[in-house]
């Protein structure tokens, strides 16, 4: 009776298992089938014999044979994830539960109980896909992305938020405040965005890289979760090259207005000048009058001057000889101290023994001395110290200094030197650095400006030179 009752159990239980969905399989340790349910079958497309004659082993995808491989099939394990090859050739997912039988009477087997998960596989491997996707695109974006908390702390920045903030590594940034890398008037407008919890419109900060350089930024913020917590999503667009370039764009135009003013200026007065000249010239030949000559002088001044103003139009025709530089910076200084004197400033040089020699025009050159010197003889209201020295850079490039020991210059009014109508001065118009550095540009060279608030201003005149003599 005991025997009839374990059949019956026995035989409900293969009919259930036969007539559900449930995918049972009993194998013998080394993967052999012993069992297959109709389930099984069904989903693999194999018939019972075929199975029969293979080993559940024989049908896994090669990474999961190296995880059974690994399995201690003397112990039940769940939630085990494996592929099986069907019959067509594809293969399917399957969850399993594997529970070793071991009996005195039989050879140890194991049961697999499974479901199909093949869906459920393929969504996690597509959402994992597009997370990675999405990760890629975060990190290589050409902007800042981040995440940052409601009180400014940095929770996740791009490898573009690294490169902004000027650091080596972006765990220096996450973990700080933003706040630390702004300026008070930029920390206030992001607090006022951060307290409005708002998708906001985009507004303008300025960031103080690790290395101290200045940043000019666009800043979006975007309400939204991060791990059950209200954060933002930030979004930082540098704009420090585009304002760079636009500041650039401006200063071309004004100095292309600058330009044909001085043109249209310069041929206005060329014209009666003309006939001013012509006349005080005959003027002096019917009669020796001395002061003829200083109206002549002055008048030839003037043309100077109008020249000048062509500078500023267009390059003038090269004129160009072969200078001694050494002997035109000397003869320039020599013909400046009286105008030193009457300021009470003493003129000290550390001119280089040897001759030096560049392409140029001798009154061009001479004007940008002079306009050099005398700007730094005005910088000293009270008197000081003057020092102009020269050094051979390479064997090409001549350097001439020209230091003060007057007021210095504003770091951020540097930059501006040499604008149009831009002066330290009070009735300064700012054409006269203007057009020095464009002598010296047609020159070939360069001119630089190095000032300190209270120590004085240096000014560097870079020229090439052709040969140096008795060296």
């Amino acid at each position: 009776m005991k025997n009839a009752v374990n059949f019956n159990e026995l035989e409900l239980f293969y009919t259930l298992i036969n007539n559900s969905d449930i995918l049972y399989t009993i194998h013998s340790r080394a993967g052999d089938f012993e069992y297959a349910s109709p389930s099984f079958l069904d989903l693999t497309g194999y018939k019972k014999e075929e199975l029969m004659s293979v080993s559940l082993f024989d049908l896994l995808h090669p990474e999961e044979k190296e995880l059974f491989s690994r399995v201690d099939l003397t112990q039940s394990h769940k939630n085990q994830y494996f592929r099986v090859c069907r019959r067509e050739g594809d293969y399917v997912w399957l969850e399993s539960t594997l529970i070793p039988r071991i009996g005195n009477d039989k050879p140890d087997v194991f049961i697999c109980i499974s479901k199909d998960a093949t869906e459920q596989v393929d969504t996690k491997i597509k959402l994992e896909e597009h997370k990675e996707q999405y990760r890629l695109l975060v990190e290589n974006f050409i902007d800042t992305v981040g995440i940052i908390s409601r009180d400014g702390n940095v929770i996740y920045i791009n490898d573009a938020g690294r490169k902004l903030f000027g650091v080596a590594r972006k765990e220096e940034v996450i973990g700080r405040h933003i706040f630390d890398y702004l300026d008070p008037q930029s920390r206030k407008s992001l607090e006022d965005q951060l307290e409005q919890n708002q998708l906001s419109e985009t507004f303008e900060l300025t960031v103080t890289r690790h290395d101290k350089q200045i940043k000019h930024v666009v800043v979006k913020l975007i309400p939204t979760k991060y791990r059950s917590r209200d954060v933002f999503q930030i979004i930082i667009t540098d704009i420090t090259e585009k304002l760079k370039a636009e500041e650039t764009i401006a200063r071309t135009e004004k100095l292309s207005v600058v330009g044909q003013l001085a043109a249209g200026i310069a041929h206005e007065i060329r014209n009666p000048l003309t006939v001013i000249k012509g006349f005080t010239q005959m003027l002096k030949q019917e009669e020796n009058n001395e002061y003829l000559d200083v109206v002549l002088s002055e008048l030839m001044r003037i043309e100077g001057i109008i020249s000048d103003l062509l500078i500023l139009a267009k390059p003038q025709p090269s004129k160009k000889e072969k200078l001694n530089l050494k002997e035109l910076l000397e003869n320039t200084i020599l013909f400046f101290q009286s105008e030193a004197i009457l300021h009470d400033v003493m003129i000290q040089t550390s001119i280089e023994a040897f001759d030096v020699f560049i392409e140029g025009e001798a009154d061009k050159l001479k004007q940008v001395f002079i306009n050099v010197l005398k700007n730094a003889v005005e910088a000293m209201p009270n008197g000081g110290n003057l020092y102009v020295s020269t050094e051979k850079i390479e064997d090409d490039i001549f350097i001439i200094k020209i230091k003060d020991t007057g007021v210095g210059i504003p770091e951020e009014r540097i930059k501006k030197l040499g604008e149009p109508f831009f002066s330290t001065k009070e009735k300064g118009t700012g054409l006269g650095l203007m057009i020095s550095n464009r002598i010296i540009k047609n020159h070939g060279g360069s001119l630089e400006i190095d000032s300190k608030l209270n120590e004085g201003t240096t000014i560097s005149i870079i020229l090439p030179i052709i040969s140096l003599e008795n060296e």
